[in-house]
């Protein structure tokens, strides 16, 4: 499905493509500005032509919820790019408006590729921003190489990194804005080390379970989590899948509390699966930590999870620690009247953002200019630094892969524990709202 603002999708060609090149390849001519043209003589040029991006996430499906966060976060940053004088764009001597495509991937890598067929086919798009399921991205890859777009894509999983380093020259235009689950998982280290030495966790064993969604993510995410927890100590049980459109976990979290488990650590970014999984691991009892990845991944996460949640801990988000992060958050309540996911409202703000200077900086839409004004134009967003590896390294397993790094130093999560509905920081210590808290019902080990 897709949809442009305000408009009914415009009728299809034969020469819908040559069309759209044509259009790119005309407006692609200007040499790198000199300095971004954010002086008000820009408002006496008003913008007579429309650049359209595509912003492809799951606006309908099992993660509505996080498509309407990233719908709401995109609105955002166009209204703030306008407002500060980034949009009209300025590409080869002529004033764009920007105008948003919907590309609705319904959390289905099938219908997320028609999607995006479509769209190119109605629209001369001239680049890409978001996307959130890993197996999506992997199917549109290969359609969007043929266009010759710039993508940012918020999607996650190795096998995307991997793609990449296959074939650096033919995905050179596809830019993975969030690092592969090895660069992250690992920072749970740290904070569960600390806890164990200071008495505020004593699991009774140190076997674990680690159930994942049926994905290339969720397989992702869970080989880093065994192989990092394998380091620390720990002995997970044989990995568990599960459906994004799952909701009942019964059968798996009893066999968890009769193997008694000390951590259960799981990913599905399915929203009411998330929250099942949640609710239902306090009904059946299971005497372990759990770590409920992607569970915020839609704003009403609390409501669906209720206080089931409590207890929980993760490291898949930002958090408002600094002064200008609470203040946009604050600005987005205001307007939407919830809490944003910040995963996905948060990252496709900043990203949206970052797509609008570099395009403003390249004075240009050829393809060249945008990727190597990307690699050296470092953003500093609202939520992270974003710089884009040219290489794989220490700090990204591909080229083009986000990097990660300190607190707005690069790519980075804190560890929250769930309360009442809010995300308490306990990790790093020196960001902490509070210290955590093991649940109630976790028994600790013997003297």
């Amino acid at each position: 499905m897709v949809k442009r603002t305000g408009h009914s999708p415009l009728r299809g060609d034969a020469n819908a493509v040559s069309d759209r090149r044509r259009f790119l390849e005309s407006a692609g001519l200007l040499t790198m500005a000199a300095a971004l043209p954010w002086s008000s003589s820009r408002a006496e040029e008003p913008a007579t032509e429309k650049l359209y991006f595509g912003f492809l996430g799951p606006f309908t499906g099992p993660a509505t919820g996080t498509g309407q966060d990233m719908r709401q976060g995109t609105m955002m940053a166009l209204d703030d790019a306008r407002a500060e004088g980034e949009i009209p764009v300025k590409v080869d001597g002529r004033r764009f408006e920007i105008e948003p495509v919907w590309i609705d991937s319904q959390s289905d890598p099938a219908t997320a590729r028609a999607a995006v067929a479509e769209a190119f086919s109605h629209y001369p798009i001239a680049m890409m921003v978001g996307g959130w399921h890993t197996a999506v991205a992997l199917e549109v890859m290969d359609l969007e190489a043929d266009y010759g777009i710039v993508h940012i894509n918020l999607s996650s999983a190795q096998s995307i990194a991997d793609k990449i380093n296959r074939d650096p020259e033919k995905y050179r235009f596809w830019f993975k804005g969030w690092p592969s689950p090895a660069k992250l998982t690992p920072l749970y280290r740290d904070p569960l080390k600390h806890f164990r030495q200071q008495g505020l966790w004593q699991p009774a064993s140190l076997k674990m379970a680690i159930a994942v969604e049926d994905t290339p993510w969720g397989y992702s995410w869970g080989e880093a989590m065994q192989s990092t927890f394998r380091e620390m100590g720990f002995d997970p049980l044989p990995m568990d899948s599960m459906m994004l459109d799952q909701t009942d976990f019964y059968g798996l979290l009893e066999r968890y509390r009769r193997e008694e488990v000390s951590l259960v650590a799981f990913t599905n970014s399915g929203n009411l699966a998330a929250s099942s999984f949640v609710r239902q691991f306090r009904e059946v009892g299971v005497e372990a930590v759990l770590v409920a990845e992607t569970l915020r991944g839609s704003s009403d996460w609390y409501a669906l999870s209720g206080e089931a949640s409590n207890y929980t801990i993760a490291m898949d988000a930002a958090m408002p620690i600094a002064l200008w992060q609470r203040w946009w958050v604050r600005r987005y309540q205001e307007r939407f009247g919830h809490f944003p996911n910040i995963s996905a409202a948060g990252l496709q703000y900043d990203y949206t953002r970052m797509a609008i200077r570099v395009l403003n900086a390249a004075g240009s839409l050829n393809q060249e200019k945008l990727i190597s004004t990307l690699y050296r134009t470092p953003h500093r967003g609202i939520w992270h630094l974003y710089r884009f590896a040219r290489e794989p390294g220490p700090h990204a397993v591909s080229a083009n892969e986000v990097m990660t790094g300190r607190f707005m130093e690069g790519f980075f999560f804190p560890m929250v524990q769930l309360f009442s509905g809010e995300s308490k920081i306990i990790w790093p210590l020196k960001y902490a709202d509070q210290r955590f808290q093991a649940p109630p019902w976790v028994e600790p080990a013997a003297e």
